[in-house]
């Protein structure tokens, strides 16, 4: 019977929000839900439990008050307005990485689409084989398992092009003046507030799926970030004064994201370019480019078609497609 209070439960929290105003005499719950008004009183009390605050008056009526802050799969659903993106939901209070387990999902057949995320994660990791700061309840730590029909070649954009999604949905719904650093990193008045971490599982020719992992700072307040972060990150938070409602935000980038996926999958990166070159923190800057143990000091320039970055030194254009980037 739990399964099926479970069940009543999360039909009752969608009935009860859509009329928030209202307030409801469980025996009339009961009778709409087709069950016993203590399945009603159960479901409810399970919903507490979950955080989820309710108002009853003296006559047993009950109304719904507000939900709490987490990321359980049918409250991202509730604020979702996708076709496909993270219309499957893998969520997990602590998982070692999203991506592995994205990776390891996407590796048993799961669909296009599938978001898996985490209030923790213990091993997460950001490019270059940097460790990602994942704290419990303060962010979004996401990954989506993406089928693009591209080559190999053409498919490191996409970091890029998640970026550019991030950024806008940031411009859009806080008006904060957010800027993407080539490859993959969003950033605030030149601090970091997000990172994008690609991986691709391809053949020769072939890509089987791609994994987008992004993670992004939402409610961290300075001191909960690492000391050595605190000088170089920043969170929405923290930019705009006040708490983000994080699944809220959550939908609006995923929606946001899906439009942008759904051009590059159409038509690649080119006709994007506009809106990433706008958005850019590097172009037209001199930058320190560090690869292995070469240091190149050059102007970044453009942004090619396959998502390399371009910069020019002395009279020479060169195309650079990995290592880390700073403006001098």
């Amino acid at each position: 019977m739990r399964g099926r209070v479970d069940e009543i439960a999360i039909g009752l929290l969608s009935f009860l929000r859509k009329s928030r105003e209202r307030s409801y005499a469980i025996p009339k719950l009961a009778e709409k839900f087709s069950t016993r008004p203590r399945f009603i009183n159960q479901a409810l009390r399970g919903l507490v439990v979950w955080g989820y605050k309710f108002e009853f008056d003296n006559t047993s009526k009950v109304r719904f008050v507000s939900a709490p802050d987490s990321i359980f799969p049918h409250e991202i659903e509730h604020y979702l307005k996708t076709k496909f993106i993270g219309r499957n939901i893998i969520s997990h209070f602590s998982v070692p990485s999203t991506n592995s387990l994205a990776f390891s999902l996407a590796e048993d057949g799961a669909p296009e689409g599938t978001l898996v995320i985490a209030e923790k994660q213990t091993s997460g990791r950001g490019r270059l084989g940097r460790r990602w700061h994942s704290s419990p309840k303060k962010g979004l730590w996401t990954s989506l398992i993406l089928k693009p029909p591209f080559p190999p070649a053409e498919l490191p954009g996409l970091s890029i092009v998640a970026a550019t999604a991030l950024a806008e949905t940031i411009i859009s719904k806080l008006e904060l003046d957010a800027k993407v650093k080539w490859p993959n990193d969003c950033l605030i008045d030149g601090y970091k507030v997000a990172g994008i971490l690609t991986e691709i599982s391809a053949e020769l020719d072939k890509a089987n799926f791609v994994i987008v992992g992004t993670g992004i700072n939402i409610n961290h307040t300075t001191k909960d970030f690492p000391p050595a972060f605190r000088r170089r990150a920043t969170s929405l938070k923290i930019e705009t004064g006040g708490r983000i409602d994080r699944v809220r935000f959550l939908a609006d980038f995923l929606l946001e994201f899906e439009k942008t996926y759904i051009q590059f999958k159409r038509h690649g990166l080119k006709p994007l370019l506009p809106r990433i070159k706008k958005l850019s923190s590097l172009l037209g800057k001199q930058v320190r480019l560090k690869k292995g143990n070469k240091t190149i000091l050059a102007k970044a320039v453009d942004i090619g078609v396959d998502g390399a970055l371009l910069v020019r030194r002395r009279k020479e254009t060169l195309r650079v497609t990995a290592g880390e980037v700073t403006v001098v």
